[in-house]
């Protein structure tokens, strides 16, 4: 089953987000931070970027491991069609959703 949410456009404006256009450096500093358990910086609301998928997750695990440099991770990851993915983090962040519908799939 799938949730789908609704919130208004206005209301983002309101929320203190990280917004990463593609997988660059600060992108990928930031997927393995979170991959390793260590957090950035917790002052935003939302973190929109591109979700990593099984594709690109195996990228950023031998980045972790030292296998790739920053420079070879970014250039693999740069070709993959990742979408982007909204990261609902803090309470105020939350209560800016309107529940829609549940679609089971």
């Amino acid at each position: 089953m799938v949730s789908v949410y609704e919130s208004e456009e206005y209301s983002l404006g309101e929320l203190n987000i990280l917004k990463f256009n593609g997988p660059d450096r600060e992108w990928l500093k930031y997927v393995a931070a979170n991959r390793i358990g260590t957090v950035i910086d917790e002052k935003y609301d939302v973190v929109i970027g591109p979700v990593a998928n099984d594709q690109a997750i195996r990228t950023v695990n031998n980045y972790l491991k030292g296998y790739f440099s920053e420079e070879i991770a970014i250039q693999l990851l740069l070709p993959q069609k990742l979408k982007d993915q909204y990261a609902f983090k803090t309470e105020k962040a939350l209560r800016i959703l309107c529940f829609k519908e549940a679609i089971n799939v």
